[in-house]
């Protein structure tokens, strides 16, 4: 890690987590599921425009986000979200070649790449279809995938309000999953590996409005 990184993770998420808490009550599941090293491709459901730091605060190694372009328009907010890591990837465009191509050259470079594979955020608390597009990257280079579920996020923040209310957000990292391709068409093994991951999540969704100490598992992350 260069000195900007490991001042994201060494500090600015440590801070960022204690001063959020009091609002969200974030707790956190499985993140030792998140490989230390190498190239991994983490994948979690989308309900809040924050969703991005607060799934990342307790892991311990730099994440490069994949995130909508049009904030990058924004003269005051295009500092932070380069400071944080972030590409932008295009919603207008069947297919972003850049956000590809930047894509594939972190997971070569043994980064942490977070992709949300809803490519939007929830409008209704649930799971939308899962694009396969992040999962062929995936599969081209043999990374694993970790699946997560968010829960609370939309609860706190939905789509239809512009500023976010107190509310409890959990986040499950899940055992990683590999997909290999082989001597099959990639593209249908992408289909496959969407469906795959949009179960794990599934799996762990909670529906909006019941997140309680009751719904969660037992063991959070000490991180």
């Amino acid at each position: 890690m260069n000195f900007h990184q490991k001042s994201i993770v060494y500090f600015v998420r440590p801070a960022l987590r204690a001063a959020l808490f009091p609002m969200f009550r974030m707790e956190y599941f499985g993140v030792e599921n998140v490989p230390k090293t190498g190239a991994v491709l983490l994948a979690p459901n989308h309900q809040a425009y924050a969703d991005p730091f607060l799934i990342g605060l307790p892991v311990r190694r730099p994440i490069h986000f994949m995130t909508w372009e049009r904030p990058f328009r924004e003269p005051y907010l295009r500092p932070i979200l380069k400071y944080f890591q972030c590409f932008p990837v295009s919603h207008d465009k069947p297919f972003d070649k850049n956000a590809l191509k930047t894509t594939q050259e972190l997971l070569r470079a043994d980064q942490c790449v977070m992709i949300f594979p809803e490519g939007a955020r929830t409008k209704d608390g649930g799971l939308t279809e899962f694009k396969p597009g992040a999962f062929r990257v995936a599969i081209k280079y043999r990374v694993p995938i970790v699946p997560i579920t968010l829960n609370g996020a939309f609860d706190a923040w939905p789509q239809q309000k512009a500023w976010p209310r107190p509310g409890k957000i959990s986040v499950y990292f899940h055992p990683p999953m590999t997909f290999t391709a082989e001597d099959r068409d990639i593209r249908e093994v992408s289909a496959e590996a969407a469906v795959a991951v949009r179960d794990v999540i599934a799996s762990r969704l909670i529906p909006t409005g019941l997140l309680s100490e009751s719904n969660l598992g037992k063991s959070a992350s000490t991180f």
